[in-house]
């Protein structure tokens, strides 16, 4: 199943939450086991800091970056992502930044840059100076045990941001900021059918495909003639229909195929489609099987 981040994160106990307000957060990762071909989304802007290890990402469109310890990688909103993580020495570490639209908004506009006339870049590799790592490093000694105050995760961030306007490598970050909002209209009726499945909000899709969610929303009404909410779930129920009529599935594996984030969100809307809870539907299917 597609994972979101940060929300993935928080869920997550063994994932240290240092700061926290909204999306926007600064958290520490430790793992002692290698992860392969783990598919990711990024909800929000993203800075990934390896500490310790490898940590390889390949976009949806085949772009790959491979981030060794002390360097970073910038991540758009909105990536996918196929990710190995790979530890050395016995574990791999990483502080992973998320900043929400409106603090790199905020960030942008205190610099009073033009918008970039270039398409965002992803996967954008920045070193990782002393002055980032002793920062990196001070999050941990004094909020690592016990999260910040969520009054400090913006100021932290921004703190953040600086630091590596700072450096040397500040050109074509300033680049990749000013130029977040030109992401590349992609055809509507070939993305949907392509990731009607995913977890996603209206919103995202419409990030996704380049859009306000105003001209996503009538755009997707002129194409396929319904909102994309009610398209959503119509294709959305239509799989489930389909793969529990094969009988060789399970509810909660349907549940996780088809984009619906709980069970009883989607036992709700299955019965109202089709007169019948999706465990009844799958055990008539499974004796149909035996006839």
């Amino acid at each position: 199943m597609l994972k979101v981040l940060p929300q993935l994160f928080y869920e997550n106990p063994d994932i240290k939450k240092i700061l926290v307000d909204g999306l926007s957060c600064a958290v520490y990762k430790k793992l002692e086991d290698p992860v392969w071909h783990k598919e990711g989304y990024v909800s929000a802007h993203a800075i990934t800091l390896v500490m310790k290890g490898m940590l390889r990402i390949e976009n949806d469109r085949g772009l790959f970056a491979e981030i060794p310890a002390n360097k970073m990688v910038f991540l758009p909103k909105g990536l996918y992502t196929i990710s190995d993580i790979i530890p050395s020495g016995g574990s791999f570490e990483a502080m992973v930044f998320f900043f929400d639209k409106e603090l790199i908004s905020d960030f942008v506009n205190s610099l009073r840059l033009a918008p970039g006339k270039n398409k965002c870049i992803s996967h954008l590799l920045l070193d990782v100076p002393d002055r980032i790592r002793l920062f990196s490093e001070s999050l941990m000694q004094i909020y690592g045990d016990q999260r910040a105050p969520r009054q400090l995760t913006k100021i932290k961030l921004l703190e953040l941001l600086h630091l590596i306007l700072a450096s040397q490598q500040s050109d074509c970050f300033v680049d990749a900021l000013s130029s977040l909002n030109n992401k590349e209209r992609r055809g509507l009726r070939e993305f949907m059918n392509a990731n009607f499945s995913k977890p996603l909000a209206i919103e995202d899709y419409a990030y996704l495909t380049g859009r306000t969610l105003s001209t996503f929303r009538r755009d997707f009404k002129t194409q396929f003639g319904i909102s994309p909410k009610q398209w959503l779930i119509e294709q959305r129920l239509q799989k489930a229909f389909e793969l529990l009529s094969r009988n060789k599935t399970t509810i909660s594996e349907v549940v996780s195929e088809t984009g619906y984030e709980n069970i009883p969100h989607f036992i709700k809307e299955f019965h109202k489609k089709y007169g019948l809870p999706p465990k009844q539907f799958l055990i008539q299917s499974r004796k149909a099987a035996l006839v």
